[in-house]
Protein backbone atom coordinates (compact mmCIF):
# COMPACT_ATOMS: atom_id res chain seq x y z
CA UNK A 1 0.00 0.00 0.00
CA UNK A 2 2.87 2.34 0.81
CA UNK A 3 4.58 1.95 -2.33
CA UNK A 4 0.84 2.45 -4.32
CA UNK A 5 0.18 5.71 -2.51
CA UNK A 6 3.84 6.52 -3.12
CA UNK A 7 3.26 6.24 -7.15
CA UNK A 8 0.06 7.83 -6.94
CA UNK A 9 1.33 11.12 -5.27
CA UNK A 10 3.93 11.21 -7.57
CA UNK A 11 1.43 10.46 -10.44
CA UNK A 12 -0.87 13.40 -8.96
CA UNK A 13 2.16 15.78 -8.66
CA UNK A 14 3.17 15.42 -12.25
CA UNK A 15 -0.78 15.76 -13.23
CA UNK A 16 -0.58 18.94 -11.22
CA UNK A 17 2.92 20.06 -13.57
CA UNK A 18 5.34 18.94 -11.01
CA UNK A 19 8.78 18.67 -12.73
CA UNK A 20 10.55 15.48 -14.30
CA UNK A 21 11.07 14.26 -17.44
CA UNK A 22 8.94 12.23 -19.77
CA UNK A 23 10.85 8.83 -19.24
CA UNK A 24 9.81 9.54 -15.87
CA UNK A 25 6.77 10.17 -15.86
CA UNK A 26 5.75 7.61 -18.49
CA UNK A 27 7.34 5.01 -15.67
CA UNK A 28 5.04 6.35 -12.73
CA UNK A 29 1.87 6.48 -14.99
CA UNK A 30 2.68 2.76 -16.25
CA UNK A 31 3.00 2.01 -12.97
CA UNK A 32 0.03 3.40 -11.29
CA UNK A 33 -1.85 1.99 -13.89
CA UNK A 34 -0.66 -1.54 -12.92
CA UNK A 35 -1.19 -1.10 -9.26
CA UNK A 36 -4.94 0.07 -10.19
CA UNK A 37 -5.20 -2.43 -12.65
CA UNK A 38 -3.86 -5.21 -10.54
CA UNK A 39 -3.93 -3.70 -6.76
CA UNK A 40 -7.36 -2.57 -6.57
CA UNK A 41 -9.75 -5.70 -7.67
CA UNK A 42 -7.47 -7.59 -5.42
CA UNK A 43 -8.63 -5.32 -2.52
CA UNK A 44 -12.20 -4.93 -3.28
CA UNK A 45 -12.54 -9.05 -3.13
CA UNK A 46 -10.44 -9.03 0.45
CA UNK A 47 -12.50 -5.88 2.26
CA UNK A 48 -15.87 -7.60 0.73
CA UNK A 49 -14.38 -11.17 1.95
CA UNK A 50 -14.00 -9.98 5.10
CA UNK A 51 -17.38 -7.52 5.70
CA UNK A 52 -19.20 -10.70 4.19
CA UNK A 53 -17.72 -13.29 6.69
CA UNK A 54 -18.45 -10.51 9.18
CA UNK A 55 -21.78 -10.05 8.94
CA UNK A 56 -22.54 -13.92 8.03
CA UNK A 57 -21.05 -14.22 11.80
CA UNK A 58 -23.28 -11.69 13.25
CA UNK A 59 -27.08 -11.95 11.84
CA UNK A 60 -26.13 -14.57 8.90
CA UNK A 61 -27.07 -11.55 6.58
CA UNK A 62 -25.45 -10.99 2.79
CA UNK A 63 -23.50 -8.15 2.01
CA UNK A 64 -25.61 -6.83 -0.87
CA UNK A 65 -28.59 -6.86 1.32
CA UNK A 66 -25.94 -5.43 4.44
CA UNK A 67 -25.69 -2.93 1.83
CA UNK A 68 -29.41 -2.09 0.60
CA UNK A 69 -30.89 -1.85 3.96
CA UNK A 70 -28.01 0.45 4.73
CA UNK A 71 -28.86 2.84 2.27
CA UNK A 72 -32.61 2.26 3.59
CA UNK A 73 -31.78 3.33 7.11
CA UNK A 74 -29.36 6.28 6.16
CA UNK A 75 -32.11 7.89 4.23
CA UNK A 76 -30.17 8.07 0.76
CA UNK A 77 -32.71 6.08 -0.70
CA UNK A 78 -36.32 4.88 -0.72
CA UNK A 79 -37.34 3.26 -3.78
CA UNK A 80 -35.79 0.26 -6.08
CA UNK A 81 -34.51 2.93 -8.79
CA UNK A 82 -32.91 4.65 -6.60
CA UNK A 83 -31.34 1.80 -4.53
CA UNK A 84 -30.18 1.21 -8.07
CA UNK A 85 -28.57 3.93 -8.54
CA UNK A 86 -26.93 3.74 -5.11
CA UNK A 87 -25.64 0.79 -4.78
CA UNK A 88 -24.61 0.40 -7.93
CA UNK A 89 -26.63 -2.75 -8.69
CA UNK A 90 -28.80 -3.98 -11.63
CA UNK A 91 -32.36 -3.99 -11.06
CA UNK A 92 -32.92 -7.29 -10.77
CA UNK A 93 -30.40 -7.87 -8.28
CA UNK A 94 -32.58 -4.71 -5.92
CA UNK A 95 -36.01 -6.74 -7.06
CA UNK A 96 -34.31 -10.05 -6.02
CA UNK A 97 -32.69 -8.67 -2.49
CA UNK A 98 -35.53 -6.84 -1.72
CA UNK A 99 -38.31 -9.48 -2.50
CA UNK A 100 -36.17 -11.38 0.00
CA UNK A 101 -35.99 -8.58 2.41
CA UNK A 102 -39.80 -8.31 2.30
CA UNK A 103 -40.55 -12.16 2.74
CA UNK A 104 -38.08 -11.93 5.97
CA UNK A 105 -40.20 -9.18 7.62
CA UNK A 106 -37.31 -7.22 7.51
CA UNK A 107 -38.96 -4.74 4.85
CA UNK A 108 -41.86 -3.28 3.75
CA UNK A 109 -43.42 -1.85 0.49
CA UNK A 110 -45.88 0.48 0.29
CA UNK A 111 -47.29 3.24 -2.27
CA UNK A 112 -46.36 6.52 -2.60
CA UNK A 113 -48.92 9.29 -1.17
CA UNK A 114 -48.29 11.25 -4.18
CA UNK A 115 -47.80 9.24 -6.81
CA UNK A 116 -49.41 5.66 -6.46
CA UNK A 117 -47.19 4.18 -9.11
CA UNK A 118 -43.95 4.67 -6.69
CA UNK A 119 -43.44 2.33 -4.06
CA UNK A 120 -41.55 3.08 -1.31
CA UNK A 121 -39.13 1.04 0.81
CA UNK A 122 -38.95 1.66 4.51
CA UNK A 123 -37.55 -1.27 7.75
CA UNK A 124 -39.67 -2.60 9.81
CA UNK A 125 -38.96 -2.41 13.30
CA UNK A 126 -37.65 -6.07 13.02
CA UNK A 127 -35.29 -4.74 10.29
CA UNK A 128 -33.84 -1.41 12.13
CA UNK A 129 -33.34 -3.88 15.37
CA UNK A 130 -30.88 -5.94 12.99
CA UNK A 131 -29.16 -2.81 11.68
CA UNK A 132 -29.03 -1.42 15.05
CA UNK A 133 -26.75 -4.67 15.85
CA UNK A 134 -25.09 -4.70 12.75
CA UNK A 135 -24.04 -0.67 11.88
CA UNK A 136 -21.75 -0.97 15.20
CA UNK A 137 -20.24 -3.97 14.07
CA UNK A 138 -19.20 -2.76 10.92
CA UNK A 139 -17.85 1.00 12.38
CA UNK A 140 -15.42 -1.24 14.32
CA UNK A 141 -14.55 -2.84 11.25
CA UNK A 142 -14.10 0.32 9.84
CA UNK A 143 -12.09 1.84 12.18
CA UNK A 144 -10.05 -1.08 12.38
CA UNK A 145 -9.07 -0.82 8.72
CA UNK A 146 -8.39 2.70 8.96
CA UNK A 147 -6.27 2.61 12.41
CA UNK A 148 -3.07 2.28 10.80
CA UNK A 149 -3.48 5.90 9.10
CA UNK A 150 -3.05 9.44 10.36
CA UNK A 151 -5.92 12.05 10.31
CA UNK A 152 -3.31 13.57 7.73
CA UNK A 153 -2.88 10.46 5.33
CA UNK A 154 -6.75 9.30 5.94
CA UNK A 155 -7.41 13.55 4.16
CA UNK A 156 -4.57 12.60 1.80
CA UNK A 157 -5.63 9.22 0.63
CA UNK A 158 -9.36 10.48 0.39
CA UNK A 159 -7.98 13.63 -1.69
CA UNK A 160 -6.57 11.32 -3.74
CA UNK A 161 -9.77 8.67 -4.18
CA UNK A 162 -11.68 11.94 -4.91
CA UNK A 163 -9.72 13.59 -7.53
CA UNK A 164 -9.16 9.75 -9.12
CA UNK A 165 -12.99 9.06 -9.35
CA UNK A 166 -13.30 12.67 -10.87
CA UNK A 167 -11.52 11.76 -14.02
CA UNK A 168 -12.14 8.13 -14.25
CA UNK A 169 -14.94 8.31 -16.51
CA UNK A 170 -13.41 11.32 -18.73
CA UNK A 171 -11.63 10.42 -21.50
CA UNK A 172 -12.40 13.70 -23.19
CA UNK A 173 -8.53 14.58 -23.35
CA UNK A 174 -6.82 11.77 -24.02
CA UNK A 175 -5.29 11.62 -27.32
CA UNK A 176 -7.24 9.87 -30.22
Amino acid sequence: LLSMTWYVIAALELADGGSANEEAQAAVVRKVGRLLDEYAPHLQANLNAQAADLLRRHDSVPLAHFRLLNILVNNLATTQKEITEKAEFDKGQVSRIVERLISEGLLVSESDTEDKRVLRLHLTPAGREMMSRLIPVMHQRQSHLLSPFSQEELATLHDFLDRLDGVSGKLENLEQ
